[in-house]
Parts: C-alpha cells; sequence; structure tokens
C-alpha cells in the first residue's frame, strides 16, 4: 500500500502553479445517480441506478497573496470563467500509478480576496470551494 504524507501537493490553476499557498485541498469526484426502476411483480425488487452527470467539486485553503502570479492575482483574472486546474498528490514526484495527475476545469464563482476570520496575528487565508465544469480526468504518465 502506498501511503504519502499530504504536505507536498500540487495545485496549478489556469496554468499558475499555487502549490505553495495551498494548505488544505479536496477533490471529491461525485456523480448523480439516475433511477432506473422499472416495474416490477418481485417481492425481492429493489431500486436500481445508473451514473449520471460528474458534478465534482474542488475545495481549497489558500494563503492570500495579492502578487503577480499568486492566489489573489490569478482567481480575480479568472473570476466567471472556467479554467483548467491540475492537482497531483506530491509535487516533485514523477506521475505514476502511485502519483497520479487529476485535470479538471473548475469554474471561478466565488472570491475570498480578504482574508478569512482570525486573531489579528493571523495570516489572511481564503477557504473555497470550486465547481467542476467537467469530468476528472485521471493519468498515471505525463508532468505536472
Amino acid at each position: 500500500m502506498a501511503i504519502y504524507l499530504d504536505n507536498n501537493v500540487g495545485l496549478k490553476i489556469a496554468t499558475i502553479d499555487l502549490s505553495q499557498y495551498v494548505t488544505s485541498i479536496t477533490l471529491t469526484q461525485t456523480f448523480d445517480e439516475v433511477e432506473t426502476t422499472a416495474m416490477s411483480t418481485s417481492a425481492s425488487a429493489s431500486h436500481t441506478y445508473a451514473k449520471g452527470l460528474e458534478s465534482s467539486t474542488l475545495a481549497v485553503d489558500f494563503l492570500n497573496d495579492h502578487a503577480a502570479s499568486a492566489v489573489q492575482a490569478t482567481l480575480q483574472a479568472a473570476y466567471g470563467t472556467s479554467v483548467t486546474a491540475v492537482v497531483i498528490p506530491v509535487k516533485g514526484t514523477a506521475v505514476s500509478a502511485t502519483n497520479p495527475l487529476y485535470t479538471v476545469s473548475i469554474l471561478i464563482n466565488n472570491l475570498t480576496p480578504v482574508g478569512a476570520p482570525g486573531t489579528p496575528a493571523d495570516y489572511a487565508r481564503s477557504s473555497m470551494t470550486f465547481t467542476c465544469t467537467s469530468s476528472v480526468a485521471y493519468a498515471t504518465t505525463g508532468s505536472f
């Protein structure tokens, strides 16, 4: 079993590497369940379902930075549009079966340009969840 320390996840949004600003990331793959149950006289009949449309999300906690090619500049430029996001579990390690690459389009549908709640001495942070506008592509070859 390949277990890894979740402290070096790579994230690119709109080709900009934002990995150094990520404090937490969760890619959740889900799809709609479409009921396909037909009438039945069997006493053991149960509901049946088929895979529907994918409705995945990408949740990211960032340390805010307004510099060029940093978090807020990248997200502000993409606000209201869909852009490509690329995620790798262990940045700096080759893409493989134990370190796959996930690629998806995300809708930049929310921003937190001024930091999240905390004490006056905290770093400015943003917690955002983006809706995926494509299926999540899984690859065991390629490059981050």
